[in-house]
């Protein structure tokens, strides 16, 4: 989910890895076995500081418990892993934890889609109105639309109040899809774009009808098993966490960017099924990794489906500057800054983003244990890649505006 928000439990779903309390742990050359493009040698020294003064910045700004930084390029390769894991326990936080991704969920389930669309099993340009019934809206939006944000549906289940309490307890997907129907849309269908949780989940119905599978088995087998992915996963209940991971904070009642997490605002136990296939899954730095490369590259799409899919990508700006003062854009299941291509996540105590850039061939991932942040992981990811390849990157800001501070976490309506 994302951006509207949420001025208590919020509607976002992002996953990125924060600052801490103790000293950051990095390494050099840590690729993974199954990457055959991770570099074998660490950055060089004079980018390595460039980073290590970033990760404070975003430290020292956020005030968050913990984050995780991974950089795998032909320059060479970072994995930091800076603060705490559990603020009640002070374990500290280390690199193979698994955290929550939240909205990155969102390029898993479009990936399926794009995946079916080349078995002729969906097309792009079938209405939702074919699979699913009850739909506002529902014999004008296409599949293109639901995928590029353009469908005008609302945010979904987490934007009416109420239904925020049953992230304690848990969800079945009919209760997240009737919450989204009984919502009015927010535009007609293909005139706007506008961050919709309830099309994303609708899309993950359409996943279950032609395949037969629920989302979670779909995922395994059709994305993790492939791709090799060991600790990525759409969790059937709880929290989905299994050890060892990441504790997630917020930051009270009413969210600040800049507060420091603290124990009493652990969100960790909220459970991910209310958030389902827009924001359901938990992974590993090693898996985004591997997974931001397959996701950039089509790797696991027919190739016509793939350029279908880069094609006719537009401008986008959430209403809260969340991404801040950037160039981004907005694909069929994916978005796009200065050819990097990926998808950001935040949800109650996380928030991160993994991008992968085909013509550099580099991953970069970050995740934070709290959510909201001033400068959000998007803006970091933007600060890291400017260290390595320069500022005239492509991502339409500066580095110092990179890591400028700006989002307040508090917003009107949006969602991620």
């Amino acid at each position: 989910m994302r951006r509207g928000a949420m001025r208590s439990m919020a509607l976002v779903l992002i996953v990125v890895a924060a600052g801490g309390v103790s000293a950051s742990r990095a390494s050099g050359a840590v690729p993974e076995a199954h990457d055959p493009q991770a570099a074998s040698h660490a950055l060089p020294a004079a980018t390595r500081a460039k980073e290590e003064r970033i990760i404070r910045t975003f430290k020292d700004t956020n005030q968050t418990p913990g984050f995780l930084v991974g950089i795998w390029s032909p320059e060479g390769t970072f994995v930091s892993a800076t603060g705490v894991a559990d603020l009640a326990t002070g374990a500290p936080l280390e690199p193979d934890m698994q955290f929550k991704i939240a909205s990155q969920t969102k390029a898993f389930t479009a990936n399926l889609i794009l995946q079916l669309i080349g078995e002729k099993k969906v097309s792009f340009d079938d209405h939702i109105s074919k699979w699913v019934a009850g739909v506002p809206n529902g014999d004008e939006i296409t599949i293109r639309q639901l995928l590029n944000m353009t469908s005008g549906l609302s945010t979904g289940f987490l934007s009416v109040e109420a239904n925020q309490e049953k992230l304690a307890t848990g969800c079945t997907p009919e209760e997240v899809l009737a919450a989204g129907a009984s919502l009015p849309p927010i535009a007609p269908p293909g005139t706007k774009w506008s961050y919709s949780n309830y099309g994303y989940d609708l899309l993950g119905r359409v996943v279950e009808l032609t395949t037969g599978q629920d989302m979670s088995t779909a995922i395994q087998e059709r994305i993790a098993a492939p791709l090799e992915l060991r600790r990525t996963l759409l969790p059937t209940s709880g929290n989905g966490l299994s050890e060892p991971f990441a504790h997630g904070y917020g930051t009270g009642g009413v969210l600040s960017a800049q507060a420091p997490g603290v124990a009493s605002d652990d969100q960790t136990a909220l459970q991910q099924s209310c958030v389902w296939a827009s924001g359901g899954m938990v992974s590993t730095l090693a898996d985004l990794h591997v997974w931001s490369r397959a996701l950039a590259t089509g790797a696991l799409l027919e190739p016509a489906v793939w350029r279908e899919a880069k094609k006719g990508a537009f401008p986008y700006a959430f209403s809260d500057n969340y991404n801040g003062p950037g160039r981004w854009r907005q694909g069929l299941g994916f978005v796009e800054t200065g050819g990097f291509i990926g998808k950001e996540g935040s949800i109650p105590g996380y928030e991160s983003i993994s991008m992968y850039s085909p013509s550099r061939k580099t991953a970069i991932v970050v995740a934070s244990t709290k959510q909201p942040n001033a400068i959000t992981p998007t803006r970091m990811l933007q600060a890291l890649a400017m260290a390595v390849y320069g500022p005239k990157i492509g991502f339409g800001l500066t580095p110092a505006q990179a890591l400028e501070p700006s989002y307040t976490g508090m917003a009107e309506s949006e969602g991620d």
